[in-house]
């Protein structure tokens, strides 16, 4: 019976170190469901965001689209968003540079995707740069042949400052049992 029990301990210490390891392995590997196409219309929507194509930038959003910008901002409504483009390009020193990169596509139905990317970008405001690593998040919803942002959000990646050093406690002394009482 001893054997039974200690065999039985010993598979299952096995089998959570084996699953252990196995989660720190490599990471899961995301989605990428319509990846050419979903990349295609990310070009489209950067493209005409540098170039200032306000018209374009419009075609490419719902009209009842919404956004939250890197400052934690919401935008509501397609004249909402175009009255914050041309802010934002009216108080930018030079002509912004991005660069991005699809990090996931999932569709949620046949009309439907959520996408993620990695974004950096180089912007200037009276000479300070804004700019930064960034993670977006947008919602797509299928538009003919192609794709119409829903809402969208710009995360900047920041690094988490490290927590203050814990003062070390001073422990007292145990009480001298050696007395033998």
């Amino acid at each position: 019976m001893k054997k039974i029990i200690y065999s039985v301990i010993l598979c299952t210490a096995f089998s959570i170190s084996a699953t252990a390891v196995s989660a720190q392995g490599k990471p899961a590997k995301l989605p990428m469901e319509n990846k050419a196409s979903i990349e295609k219309f990310l070009k489209e929507v950067y493209d005409a965001f540098e170039k200032k194509d306000y018209k374009a930038l419009k075609n490419l959003y719902d009209g009842r689209a919404g956004e939250i910008s890197p400052d934690g901002s919401l935008t509501m409504g397609i004249k909402n968003l175009d009255a914050a483009w041309k802010a934002f390009h009216a108080m930018i020193d030079e002509k912004p540079s991005f660069s991005y990169q699809l990090t996931s596509s999932r569709m949620v139905d046949n009309d439907i995707a959520v996408i993620t990317w990695n974004e950096e970008d180089d912007i200037k405001i009276k000479g300070k740069q804004i700019g930064g690593k960034m993670i977006g998040m947008a919602v797509l919803k299928k538009r003919n042949d192609s794709w119409q942002i829903q809402f969208d959000c710009l995360t900047p990646v920041t690094a988490m400052p490290m927590p203050p050093a814990m003062p070390e406690k001073k422990m007292d002394a145990p009480a001298d049992t050696s007395s033998g009482k």
